[in-house]
C-alpha cells in the first residue's frame, strides 16, 4: 500500500479571533491539490501550519507517514514557493539555487555540480550570475523552483505564486508549472482564490471557508456537483435556483421552480424547499418552433422562455432567459453567432437532468 504524501488528521489551530477546526485531508502521491477558498478563509494558514510555521493545538499532521506535529520548519522536508517566490535580491540566480541545498549538507564541489545541474535542468544556466530583480516573472518561478527542489522536497506547498501577475504570464506559468509537477512527480498543495487555477493544475479540490473544509474532491465533482450554496456560488455557478420538492417520478427528483418543473438525476425523498444548481454551460437554448414539447423529453428538461440580454464577455457570450425565473447560459462567440439569438426571441432552453444538482442548503442561506 503506497504511502499517502500529506495526512493532516483533527487538526485545530486558533490564532487571535481566527480558528481552523478540524481540518482533516489526505493527498496521494504525486498529487496536485489546489485548496480553494475567498480571502481570509484560511488558505495561507493551512499552508503554514503545513509548513510548520504554525503549530495545531489538536491533531496531528503526517509527511509520508512521518508525523511531523511537533518538527520545525527545516526538518519537514517541505519546498516552499511563495507569492511574491521568496527571492533573494542580493544573491544571484546560481546563490539562490543553492541557497536550497543547505539541508542536504553537501561538499561544496557536490554542491557545485548539484547547482549547475539544476540550472541545466530548469532552462536558467545562462542566468546563473544575474540578479533576481534582472529576471521576468517566468524566469523567477524557474529559480524559485529550482531552489525549491533543491532540497530533494517530499512536498510542494505554493502560495498563491500568481496573484500579481497578468493574465497571460498566469497562463503560461500555470501550464509550466503543471508540466514541472508531473515531470518531477513531487506532490503539491497550491493555495488559490482562482478557480481556473483549480480547473487546469489541480487532480482535486479542496474548498476552504471560516477555517473549515466546505468540500474536497475531483475537479469534475465539485464543479458540477458542489456540496451546498457556499461552494456553487464561490466557484460561480450562474444559476443557483430555488425550488420545491414534489413527489418523485421513479428515478428522478421533480422540483418545482417557478411554474415550471425540473427533473433532476436521483430519487431525493427529502419535502420542502430546495437550492437546485445548474452550470450555465450545461444549458442549450434554441429558437422555439410552435411543435416543441416543454417539460420532461427523455432525460431532458425543455422549458421555454424568452432571451432577455444577449452580452459578450470576451471568450463568452452570456445569454439571460426568462423562464419565469432568470437563466443563464453560455456560449463560444461561434456557437453565439450560429444560434442567432437576440433580446425577446422567443426559445426552449435545454437542460439534462443530470446537470441539475441538489444543494444541500436550506433556501434561507443566502
Amino acid at each position: 500500500m503506497t504511502t499517502a504524501a500529506l495526512v493532516i488528521e483533527a487538526a485545530c489551530l486558533t490564532l487571535g479571533p481566527f480558528s481552523l477546526r478540524n481540518l482533516d485531508l489526505t493527498l496521494a502521491a504525486g498529487e496536485i491539490l489546489v485548496l480553494l477558498g475567498p480571502n481570509g478563509a484560511g488558505k495561507s494558514v493551512c499552508l503554514e501550519m503545513i509548513a510548520g510555521f504554525h503549530r495545531p493545538q489538536s491533531g496531528r499532521i503526517l509527511i509520508r507517514g512521518r508525523d511531523v506535529t511537533d518538527l520545525p520548519p527545516e526538518q519537514r522536508r517541505v519546498g516552499l514557493v511563495f507569492q511574491n517566490f521568496g527571492l533573494f535580491p542580493h544573491l544571484t540566480v546560481a546563490r539562490n539555487v543553492a541557497f536550497g541545498l543547505r539541508t542536504r549538507r553537501l561538499g561544496h564541489a557536490r554542491a557545485e555540480r548539484a547547482v549547475v545541474d539544476l540550472l541545466r535542468q530548469f532552462g536558467i544556466a545562462h542566468l546563473a550570475g544575474r540578479s533576481p530583480q534582472h529576471l521576468s516573472p517566468g524566469e523567477k518561478q524557474r529559480v524559485a523552483l529550482a531552489r525549491a527542489l533543491a532540497a530533494r522536497p517530499d512536498l510542494f506547498l505554493f502560495d498563491e505564486p500568481f496573484s500579481a501577475l497578468d493574465a497571460r504570464t498566469r497562463e503560461v506559468l500555470r501550464d509550466e508549472l503543471k508540466a514541472f509537477l508531473r515531470e518531477a512527480g513531487v506532490p503539491a498543495v497550491f493555495v488559490s482564490h482562482d478557480q481556473t487555477d483549480a480547473a487546469l493544475l489541480a487532480d482535486r479540490v479542496a474548498v476552504i471557508d471560516h477555517g473549515a473544509l466546505r468540500q474536497v474532491g475531483t475537479v469534475a465533482s465539485v464543479f458540477r456537483k458542489p456540496a451546498n450554496y457556499f461552494v456553487a456560488a464561490f466557484i460561480g455557478v450562474e444559476n443557483i435556483l430555488a425550488g420545491r420538492l414534489l413527489p418523485r417520478l421513479g428515478a428522478m427528483s421533480r422540483i418545482r421552480v417557478a411554474d415550471a418543473v425540473l427533473h433532476a438525476a436521483g430519487a431525493d425523498d427529502a419535502a420542502g424547499d430546495v437550492l437546485l444548481s445548474i452550470p450555465a454551460e450545461e444549458i442549450g437554448l434554441r429558437p422555439i418552433d410552435g411543435l416543441d414539447a416543454l417539460g420532461l423529453c427523455s432525460s431532458t428538461n425543455r422549458i421555454a422562455g424568452r432571451v432577455s440580454e444577449v452580452r459578450s464577455m470576451g471568450a463568452l457570450v452570456r445569454v439571460t432567459v426568462d423562464c419565469g425565473f432568470a437563466l443563464v447560459a453560455c456560449f463560444t462567440p461561434r456557437e453565439a453567432r450560429a444560434l442567432g439569438l437576440s433580446p425577446g426571441q422567443a426559445v426552449v432552453a435545454e437542460v439534462e437532468a443530470d446537470a441539475i444538482h441538489i444543494l444541500r442548503d436550506q433556501v434561507n442561506c443566502r
